[in-house]
Formats: C-alpha cells, sequence, structure tokens
C-alpha cells in the first residue's frame, strides 16, 4: 500500500513531490491506518488525536486575488490583495506640483509578489486586537464619527506596529507595515499621473478638503466608499494618512529594491496617502509626510502588508 502510494500519488503530483518533505511522508505512513484523509484542492489534511500532519501547497495566490488569513483567535484578518512584482519609477513623475522631498525620480524594482490589504485598518479590527489582549490595551476614541468600518485613527506608529505583531502572533503569517516603495507602487497601480485616475482630483473619488465628497473636511469615510485603483485597493488617496515601514530620509541614496529604509531619521516614520482634512495636492500618489512615531492625531491610520515568501 505505501509504494503504491508513492508510485501513484507522488508520481502523479510534480508540485507534491517537490513540496512535501520526506518527514511528512514518513508521519503520514505512520499514522494512515488510524486516520481519516482528505484531499482537497492541493491541500492534503490528515487528522487524528495524538496523532496529526497538516500539509499546505505552496503559495498559490495569484496578482489582485484577495484572502484572508485566519486568527487563532477567533474570525479572520483583514482582507488581503496580492500585488504583483514589477518596476516603476518613485516620486513625482507626472511632474506636477512637485516637492523637493519627492526628488530626484528614481527607479524601484519590487522583485516579489506581496499582499497588501485591501482596506485602511478598520476600528473593528483594531477592537479585535484590543479584545484578545493586544495593541497595549489601547482604545482610541473615534471622536463620534462611530466605530466599526471606519479607518482606526489617533493610533501612532508605535501602535501600527503593535497591532502587526499582534496580527503576525494570531495568524502565524509574517504581517508589517508596507514599505515606503511598495506603498507608491501599490497606490500607483501602473500609472504615472498625479493619481492612480489621472492628473485632476475629480469629483467624488476620494475623501479630502475639496474631493465632493459628503465627508470632506467633517469626518472619516467607512473604508471602501469609493471606487478601487487597477489593483483593487481602496481609499490609496485621501481619508486616512497611513504610516509606513520606513524612516525619514530624502531620496538620495534611496534604496532601489522595494526595501524600508531603517536608516536616517527613525525617530520620525513615513506616511502617506492623505487625510479626510488634507487638499488635492496632499493626496497625491508622490506626495510624503512624516511625524514622530509617538504622535496620535484624527488624521492618521495605517494598512498592513504581508510577505508572501518565506
Amino acid at each position: 500500500m505505501r509504494h503504491w502510494f508513492i508510485r501513484k500519488f507522488m508520481g502523479d503530483n510534480k508540485m507534491l513531490r517537490e513540496d512535501i518533505s520526506g518527514t511528512a511522508i514518513t508521519q503520514f505512513f505512520h499514522c494512515w491506518r488510524a486516520m481519516p484523509i482528505a484531499v482537497l484542492v492541493g491541500v492534503i489534511v490528515l487528522a487524528q488525536a495524538g496523532c496529526g500532519v497538516s500539509y499546505v501547497a505552496k503559495n498559490q495566490l495569484t496578482p489582485r486575488q484577495s484572502f484572508r488569513d485566519e486568527l487563532a483567535s477567533g474570525g479572520q484578518g483583514p482582507e488581503m490583495v496580492v500585488i504583483p512584482a514589477g518596476r516603476f519609477r518613485m516620486g513625482c513623475v507626472s511632474g506636477r506640483d512637485c516637492e523637493n522631498e519627492e526628488m530626484p525620480v528614481h527607479e524601484v524594482r519590487i522583485a516579489q509578489p506581496f499582499a497588501l490589504s485591501k482596506y485602511e485598518v478598520t476600528f473593528a479590527q483594531w477592537d479585535a486586537c484590543v479584545a484578545d489582549g493586544g495593541c497595549g490595551g489601547y482604545r482610541p476614541d473615534d471622536e463620534g464619527w462611530g466605530r466599526g468600518n471606519r479607518p482606526v485613527i489617533r493610533v501612532s506608529w508605535n501602535h501600527a506596529m503593535e497591532y502587526v505583531q499582534w496580527l503576525s502572533g494570531r495568524t502565524g503569517k509574517r504581517y508589517r507595515l508596507p514599505t515606503e516603495a511598495e506603498w507608491e507602487y501599490a497606490a500607483r497601480a501602473g500609472t504615472t499621473t498625479k493619481y492612480s485616475w489621472g492628473n485632476d482630483i475629480g469629483r467624488n473619488r476620494a475623501n479630502c478638503n475639496g474631493c465632493g465628497s459628503r465627508w470632506d473636511v467633517q469626518q472619516t469615510a467607512p473604508v471602501g466608499s469609493f471606487s478601487a485603483n487597477s489593483f483593487g485597493l481602496y481609499d490609496m488617496h485621501g481619508n486616512v494618512r497611513e504610516w509606513v515601514a520606513d524612516c525619514w530620509n530624502y531620496y538620495a541614496g534611496a534604496p532601489s529594491d522595494g526595501s524600508a529604509w531603517t536608516s536616517g531619521y527613525c525617530t520620525d516614520r513615513v506616511e502617506r496617502d492623505g487625510s479626510w482634512f488634507d487638499g488635492p495636492g496632499d493626496l497625491r500618489s508622490a506626495f510624503r509626510f512624516w511625524d514622530s512615531t509617538d504622535l496620535r492625531s484624527v488624521f492618521h491610520g495605517f494598512r498592513v502588508a504581508r510577505t508572501l515568501t518565506p
């Protein structure tokens, strides 16, 4: 039976031959008489009290695909979108309304796909962290605007780091803040214009001071209130400023591989996007902010990234 299985199943399935370790095969044959076997969509699950093996095939996620990871504490993590690998020119490539800190324009290579949360992290997701004993027990004020699917506000860079550490621990996956390069690459979604939809702010495309939405200069909007960009990401322009991993630096000598810049003025961290209170110029894909790592304000939130490769 054992030799037939190896010849018939493993011999016919190249992916499983490459991915299942010898240890896993040994454990399988040690336990197979006493346990049920389920084979479903490339995933083998072998379960038995006191004797079990779990195996999941290599990550088959494709660009722009959405997924959510299960939390060990119950429920699911944020909805994530797979962002494809690629190259782009980072900085003020539109040549319009450029700021000194957006220069020089430089080419960046994102060598591996990664995942970015489809929406900004919400109050509901933050409150789940607090309820599970994470995030330092900090419960930020929602200003009376509502919690639920509103983006969490009044969270510092340090708070955002606490959230990704909790999320990593509860999912067993490598969650983190996006790098500044990853953020701009995802916000542009293949474009070189001021915004992912063009060079004009338009009407009701985002939440800002002058965006033409019903939330302008009043409060945050529920996440996903506007159209997504071509990568399937929402609110990459406006609503709240988003913390990223990088220390503050001017672009001379910036990493070209999409990694975070972890030296420089590290008491200040970069934030991107633009908030419900900021003008359209601050929502441009190239625009950069920086603030102290302990700053908490009604303008600040964040979204999370996840590493997909080992």
